[in-house]
């Protein structure tokens, strides 16, 4: 177990949001013993301009305004530190590499010296850098802030992404060769960047245990339990991962049940697609502390992926959430999905994913439900954190020695 340590993590996603990030969950369990940093999104001057008008920005912490670090409570007694970063320029459309870079750097110089400045304030000395998927401030940053350790935790397919396509996989290469060790979210990832770094290990997703296992306090949806046979439902963003057509079909099959999406939209041609279906239901996102709430209402819960890259190589938060509640699962086959083959139905083509619903719905029991939850029990943040702190004592062991994967 790792104790007693600077951590400062280079983060991509903020700490806050509508849905659970696998970052926040493991620097949440790794802050209870060591003190933690976080530094959030780099916010750029545009984004600056859109919190001035209006959109949920923290724009006054970014300029300054206010002071840019937080103390975040976590557990009894315990807290984390947020920093917000001051505005970077925009240059994520800039497509010439060496263009890209001359003006990435313009920003970086108060970039550091804000990181910097706060870990004196706080008196982080030596400190453990984990960077997670943000090798884009990563080549910026990495032995500018006097670190023990510095680690890439790669948790995506960067190279796949829309918004990462001009430059997300050529830095994370650069990235990659300079850190001292690559730790992934699931073993694809494992396979595909062993390459990059003779130190590379696997850290799978987890579930928050205590949350998505305690009973509902209220059911947001009874309004359609008093209409339809039966709940079957989704957690997590609806986007290009979706099988939009395998949806429609289900929801053709069984008009007596209803589909409940919970999460942001951001795919709106699949958005109009779902919506033709009288008995398809997307209700947004919810707080995080709700989502348990929504899972307990479901009778059944789906993974309804196409496989393609970017799926390939996820391994996904919801399926442990799901099961923590006790709920049956129903997936496709997009990735590796070995660990749960055993506990949930995996299905290859579009007619066994429409077959499985209604078997799962016949065949569900007690003791299924018990061994669903206990399954999950085991892939918690805790545990997950735990591993994750020891390779990272592993790693500091072994200092300056390489260390055999």
């Amino acid at each position: 177990m790792l104790k007693n340590k600077s951590i400062i993590c280079i983060a991509l996603p903020t700490w806050e949001g509508k849905y659970l990030k696998s970052t926040v969950q493991l620097m949440t369990e790794l802050a209870k013993d060591n003190k933690v940093l976080y530094v959030e999104y780099a916010f750029t001057y545009k984004d600056v301009l859109k919190g001035i008008f209006g959109k949920d920005i923290p724009y006054k912490r970014i300029l300054g305004l206010k002071s840019r670090i937080r103390q975040i409570p976590i557990a009894k007694g315990k807290f984390i530190h947020v920093l917000n970063l001051p505005p970077v320029l925009p240059v994520n459309w800039i497509k010439d590499p060496d263009t890209y870079h001359r003006i990435s750097e313009w920003s970086m110089p108060k970039v550091r010296n804000s990181i910097r400045k706060t870990m004196s304030e706080l008196g982080m000395k030596d400190p453990i850098i984990i960077n997670a998927f943000n090798p884009f401030l990563g080549n910026h940053l990495i032995g500018h802030l006097n670190e023990k350790l510095h680690l890439y935790y790669c948790y995506d397919e960067i190279g796949a992404s829309e918004w990462t396509k001009n430059h997300g996989a050529r830095l994370e290469a650069l990235f990659a060769a300079k850190v001292d060790a690559i730790i992934t979210s699931s073993n694809t990832l494992l396979t595909s960047r062993k390459h990059l770094n003779k130190n590379c290990f696997v850290v799978k997703n987890g579930v928050n245990f205590n949350l998505f296992s305690q009973k509902a306090d209220h059911d947001p949806l009874k309004k359609y339990k008093e209409r339809y046979h039966k709940i079957i439902g989704y957690i997590g963003t609806v986007d290009h991962r979706i099988d939009f057509k395998l949806m429609e079909v289900c929801a053709s099959t069984y008009p007596n049940l209803a589909f409940v999406f919970v999460g942001r939209v951001t795919h709106r041609e699949g958005e109009a697609r779902l919506r033709k279906h009288p008995n398809i239901f997307l209700l947004g996102p919810q707080p995080p502390s709700e989502l348990n709430n929504f899972i307990q209402a479901f009778d059944l819960g789906l993974i309804p992926f196409l496989k393609n890259e970017i799926t390939e190589a996820i391994y996904p938060l919801k399926i442990n959430e799901y099961l923590a509640a006790g709920k049956a699962v129903i997936s496709t086959e997009f990735g590796d999905l070995d660990d749960f083959r055993e506990i949930t139905l995996i299905t290859k083509n579009q007619s066994e994913f429409v077959a499985a619903i209604s078997i799962e719905l016949e065949s569900d029991s007690k003791d299924k439900r018990n061994h669903r939850i206990q399954i999950a029990s085991q892939n918690s943040w805790v545990v997950r954190a735990e591993r994750f702190g020891n390779i990272i004592n592993t790693l500091l062991q072994d200092q300056p020695k390489t260390v055999k994967v």
